[in-house]
């Protein structure tokens, strides 16, 4: 894990690691690659703006493997819980146990500091929450489309 890059680097890694969770739902739409791909900036520009303007004093890290980027996460610590309100490796990745391992290293501050782990995924996303069950997540709450999910350290 390494801290994202303050002056934009990370850019290009971030966005294609967007799109390559964004792209199959679009895959039908009836426009031209470029209508895609712009939409695509247009949404990860939203999505990065929103991500620091909501949470100012989280630290947005880049997973590396084999000195590649391969993921990212975002962690907000709170006095009463730490909040990951991004998690995401290429899917290339997928499936290696990576993400697992990643979230027990994450969740491990939660354990040291004695607070939850907190984590909103999007309700139709079976793999995340494959993931956070198999951590230990579970549903602490509904906000449509999204589940709230919580994972509390052991006594």
């Amino acid at each position: 894990m390494r801290p994202e890059a303050a002056d934009g680097s990370d850019d290009g890694f971030l966005f294609g690691l967007f799109a390559s969770f964004k792209l199959p739902d679009m895959a039908a739409m009836p426009v031209d690659t470029a209508v895609k791909e712009q939409l695509l900036r247009m949404q990860f520009r939203s999505m990065s703006q929103s991500y620091r303007a909501q949470y100012p004093s989280a630290r947005f890290e880049i997973l590396e493997l084999d000195g590649r980027p391969v993921g990212r996460l975002i962690t907000d610590v709170r006095p009463d819980t730490i909040y990951f309100p991004d998690i995401a490796v290429l899917p290339d990745t997928q499936r290696s146990g990576l993400a697992t391992a990643l979230m027990r290293v994450a969740l491990d501050e939660a354990r040291r500091s004695g607070v939850p782990g907190t984590v909103k995924v999007l309700g139709n996303n079976t793999a995340s929450l494959r993931l956070c069950a198999k951590l230990g997540f579970i549903v602490a709450g509904e906000d449509p489309p999204y589940l709230d999910l919580i994972w509390h350290p052991p006594a």
